[in-house]
């Protein structure tokens, strides 16, 4: 889960938003500079090819003694699908679950994950956001960059073959 000690401003701005729009290494999905009540206040990642990278939405109030620290309402974080693939598929939920086409499982940490033909989705809930506030969120995805594929706000989410999440098939990006 992300925790910040500022929970600041920053490259959710005109400028953040432009960068991921110019990313290239994989497809970013996200719901947009608003969703519901939450405004997109940081883009975290951009810099880092191989990494992940997060939209996170809204702010929160840093509590805690030396070093305080919140939970924004709620985080999507974007990673090429073969990242740790065997670790976050090993939970077969992914099997029963699915978004506009795409599995869902779950993080080790409870985050619920949305596996897609070249990434996975994790959407982190905190200070301020209900239980079903992950499920909206990954419904209302859609592409901010034009790496393919390229999603809408409705419609499939092209989703990876099963044999790659059984571990049947090498995953390759």
């Amino acid at each position: 889960m992300f925790i910040s000690a500022g929970c600041g401003r920053g490259s959710g701005t005109k400028a953040g938003i432009g960068r991921a729009e110019r990313f290239v290494s994989f497809p970013l999905y996200w719901v947009g500079p608003r969703f519901e009540k939450w405004d997109l206040t940081t883009i975290e990642g951009l810099n880092r090819p191989r990494g992940f990278v997060s939209f996170i939405y809204g702010t929160c109030t840093p509590r805690g003694g030396e070093q305080p620290s919140c939970t924004p309402p709620f985080e999507i974080q974007i990673s090429p699908l073969c990242s740790q693939l065997d670790v976050v598929a090993f939970a077969l939920v992914w099997k029963r679950r699915r978004v506009r086409g795409a599995p869902i499982g779950r993080n080790p940490d409870g985050a619920p994950l949305l596996f897609t033909r070249r990434i996975k989705v994790k959407v982190y809930r905190g200070e301020g956001s209900d239980a079903g506030l992950p499920l909206r969120v990954l419904h209302a995805l859609r592409s901010i960059n034009d790496v393919p594929p390229v999603i809408g706000s409705e419609g499939i989410i092209p989703p990876p073959r099963t044999a790659v999440l059984e571990g049947g098939r090498p995953c390759r990006t």
